[in-house]
């Protein structure tokens, strides 16, 4: 049976520069990977020119791109709201958060810190 995971932006950066082979494991054991816009412009923001670009575009496709629809984002309103003050919860990570839950993923990240406050989040652990 398929699992069905969200990677983290940390989690790809390893990946396209070579630092880890996770995401090939995955691929390997079934598993479907999404990302969400927020984590694909975060990689793309990183290039250092036209060539990386090209690469990095090319690395994106190996995972299934999920929307921001309005429950997303809604739901982003509302962590923000809960945990700005309490937990430095952050734009991205908001919207990251809400994605998972959203669409009842597991999220793959190596920041568990950046996100373990939100208590209805499973992680997935490698």
């Amino acid at each position: 049976m398929d699992k069905f995971i969200f990677c983290d932006t940390c989690i790809l950066i390893d990946f396209v520069n070579g630092r880890s082979h996770q995401v090939l494991d995955l691929h390997t054991k079934n598993i479907q990977i999404f990302i969400n816009p927020v984590v694909e412009l975060e990689l793309l923001q990183g290039a250092r020119n036209k060539v990386e670009m090209h690469q990095l575009e090319k690395a994106l496709g190996m995972f299934h791109l999920l929307e921001l629809p309005d429950a997303v984002l809604q739901l982003a309103r509302q962590l923000i709201k809960v945990y700005a003050f309490s937990h430095r919860l952050r734009l991205t990570n908001a919207l990251i958060a809400a994605t998972v839950l959203v669409y009842d993923l597991e999220l793959f990240t190596y920041n568990v810190k950046d996100f373990r406050f939100i208590t209805e989040l499973k992680f997935y652990d490698a």
